[in-house]
């Protein structure tokens, strides 16, 4: 159910903060409405947003609110510029409770979208400076690395996938067709990434990815990424920061952001590796994770949903894009640094 917010509950809210409204309004996500708060005020104009957790973790919405706010405190003791500042509450925290509810207030950035091959060079360089962050950590825990545990949610969700579009195709004529279509031609991809992940240099690196733990975002989108109307590049939304797989983040901003254009994905590569260069493992790694077709596994979860449905509609268009990135990538994977 959405949720909507009355004038008093934003001013006591934002008062917290050391804000006083003079005007807000409510601004709705790709996928959830009113999702953020706009709020302006003397001092400038602000992000409300309520923090919801995540179902892939375990934890409680408060235990997660505070990860992510121990990880932003510390993204901001290390100067990294390409996230707006978090204002603190009276009381030094981040965030606040407010009827159950988690909220934290972070600067509103005005600008526009991802468009050139720049911008996309200025992202792959933030997304790498993220991820070359130091964060004082000598081990991640127990268990195998962030990729590894990435690898294990990825392939359950493959493996509901091949049973799942098999039930739905029966009955649905759209899911058949585009079963018929596709279904092989997904299955076949998983497998060849799934095989490239087996490889002996990347398992190697995989078992040692745990000594250097990395922060990444979680949740690099189109969305999420905007050029400030004073050129520098901003990635909002931090509420997924964790310790996680460098190499996942990465995949999963060239397929969300790039729209399968050559350029862009050479860009974004371009300006990653300028600050954090990979080696010829890594790069399989990722080129190996692209591969795998996530979009499909989740639109078949929910495939009456209007967006889900979108999703399978348009793969017709996207699927020879795709595979075109696919060997761009192979030959970039490939390469030897001099």
């Amino acid at each position: 159910m959405t949720k909507s917010y009355t004038k008093a509950q934003i001013r006591n809210i934002t008062r917290r903060f050391g804000l006083i409204p003079l005007k807000s309004s409510l601004v709705s996500s790709l996928y959830r409405k009113n999702a953020v708060i706009q709020v302006r005020a003397k001092k400038g104009t602000y992000a409300l947003k309520p923090f919801s957790r995540t179902k892939m973790i375990r934890s409680n919405t408060i235990q997660q609110m505070e990860q992510a706010a121990s990880m932003v405190r510390l993204l901001k003791k290390r100067k990294y510029r390409y996230m707006p500042a978090w204002l603190p509450t009276h009381s030094g925290k981040l965030w606040t409770l407010y009827q159950g509810t988690p909220f934290y207030v972070s600067q509103w950035i005005k600008g526009r979208g991802l468009g050139t091959a720049e911008d996309f060079e200025k992202l792959g360089w933030a997304l790498a400076t993220l991820h070359a962050t130091p964060i004082g950590l000598h081990r991640i825990g127990r268990g195998r690395s962030p990729t590894f545990q990435q690898l294990r949610i990825w392939k359950n969700q493959d493996r509901l996938f091949q049973s799942r579009i098999k039930q739905i195709s029966r009955h649905d004529t759209k899911s058949r067709n585009w079963y018929n279509a596709f279904g092989k031609d997904c299955k076949r991809l998983s497998r060849r990434a799934w095989r490239d992940l087996q490889d002996a240099s990347i398992t190697r690196l995989l078992q040692k990815e745990k000594r250097s733990p990395s922060l990444i975002h979680s949740d690099i989108t189109i969305p999420n990424v905007i050029i400030s109307n004073t050129g520098q590049l901003k990635i909002i939304d931090w509420d997924r920061v964790k310790v996680g797989s460098v190499y996942a983040d990465l995949a999963k901003a060239l397929m969300n952001t790039t729209q399968f254009n050559p350029e862009f994905v050479q860009s974004l590569l371009k300006g990653y590796q300028k600050r954090k260069p990979l080696s010829r493992t890594e790069r399989k790694i990722v080129t190996a994770l692209y591969k795998l077709p996530r979009e499909a596994w989740h639109a078949s979860r929910h495939p009456i949903r209007s967006r889900d449905r979108e999703i399978l509609d348009n793969w017709d268009q996207s699927w020879p894009l795709r595979l075109q990135i696919i060997h761009i990538l192979q030959e970039w994977s490939m390469y030897k640094r001099k």
